[in-house]
């Protein structure tokens, strides 16, 4: 992954949210045949469009989009429903993809850079839809620059952004997204084996559930060490655990952040959660991590309890399940 790319994937996981979610942003679909709508950049409107309630209100869409951009979290739900993207936001980062998936897209455009969207690009491409999730709470809460960035974008080609407010809470933003591309009814069943799957590790490892505390930490430039809102916080919430008090309360940031010295506060954590590629090795924040002196001397490690996660950072269900199950795996291995 080249340093501009991992960069933008260090800064989304930082992930600074501002107001708490309301209540869910349910995609209404429907049907208004015969409407043209001519798009920017000289792409052929649609023959028919649907009306998509967003979270900047209503946007009409092509019927069968054809040509895609998927922003921020939509490649997952455009690859369900048997589309390519033209591009993506960061679609070089191997382990955000399921094995069968990554062919599809390691080598398309990248559209997202430090300093934001490219727009030139964008336009080239000639896109007809563009589709992502957008971080904000309620739309009077939404930003300023975020609504902008969104007329900015839907000026080139119909944009559909999903309200997300929290890294966790993606997964629901990418399923709103599949029912927007007709693949909703696979995107359901994916919940529910989810769902399943968390409902099974609650009961039958309630003893090692209620006996310790996990810590889900990350190291880039600072110790990063995640709330109940991020994603890999969720996995742990979802699957019945407690989180370290040092983050488990935050609910307007995806962590806490700590210094290298003060890694060596997370004292109450029984069990330590970090990154693993698909390869079962430590992603490039772990390994930075794991040289710290102060990882060495947390309790967790010294006691062996450190585990690894594959789909670390799961924005969707899909590779959500595979998180859920190296979770269970961990707990399996504390009760020895």
């Amino acid at each position: 992954m080249s340093s501009a790319r991992a960069g933008g994937r260090r800064a989304s996981r930082r992930g600074v949210l501002g107001a708490a979610l309301g209540a869910s942003v349910l995609l209404a679909v429907t049907a208004c045949g015969g409407t043209d709508r001519a798009t920017a950049g000289g792409t052929a409107s649609a023959a028919t469009t649907r009306s998509v309630d967003t979270a900047f209100g209503a946007v009409e869409i092509p019927a069968e989009p054809r040509r895609v951009i998927a922003l921020e979290g939509a490649v997952g739900p455009l690859l369900g429903a048997g589309i390519t993207p033209l591009a993506t936001a960061d679609g070089d980062y191997e382990d955000a993809f399921l094995p069968q998936e990554y062919e599809k897209v390691s080598d398309l455009p990248i559209v997202l850079g430090a300093d934001g969207w490219d727009y030139e690009k964008i336009s080239s491409l000639e896109p007809d839809l563009m589709i992502g999730f957008v971080r904000g709470g309620t739309q009077e809460e939404l930003s300023a620059e975020a609504t902008a960035t969104w007329e900015k974008l839907n000026a080139i080609a119909p944009t559909v952004l999903v309200r997300s407010d929290g890294s966790a809470r993606t997964k629901d933003a990418t399923l709103e997204m599949s029912h927007v591309l007709g693949d909703g009814d696979d995107a359901d069943a994916a919940k529910a084996r989810y769902e399943s799957k968390a409902a099974q590790i609650r009961a039958d490892y309630a003893d090692v559930l209620s006996g310790n505390v996990f810590a889900p930490l990350d190291f880039y430039e600072e110790v990063t060490v995640y709330s109940p809102i991020s994603w890999p916080g969720d996995t742990v919430v979802d699957a019945g655990g407690t989180l370290t008090s040092v983050s488990r309360d935050i609910t307007d940031e995806n962590a806490a952040f700590l210094s290298a010295e003060q890694l060596g506060t997370v004292t109450d954590a029984t069990a330590v959660l970090y990154e693993q590629s698909l390869a079962e090795e430590p992603g490039v924040g772990a390994a930075e991590m794991m040289a710290l002196p102060t990882w060495q001397e947390l309790p967790a490690v010294r006691a062996g309890h450190a585990y690894g996660l594959r789909y670390f950072f799961a924005d969707r269900y899909e590779t959500g399940l595979v998180a859920l199950q190296d979770f269970e795996k961990a707990l399996a291995a504390i009760r020895g």
